[in-house]
């Protein structure tokens, strides 16, 4: 599926707001919003990874 298309969904029961910023933060850096989901996963994992250490 092709990026930006409108037909990719998140694939993952989350609340609608957090699907909204999602999919937000994809068609601003113009990726996927599956690859979205990871990049920010990733992010607010080494955040916590941080806040513990």
């Amino acid at each position: 599926m092709a990026r930006g298309d409108r037909r990719e969904s998140l694939n993952l029961r989350v609340p609608p707001d957090l699907k909204r910023q999602v999919e937000e933060y994809a068609h601003r850096a113009g990726i996927s919003i599956n690859a979205a989901a990871c990049v920010l996963l990733a992010e607010a994992l080494r955040l916590e990874r941080r806040r513990r250490a």
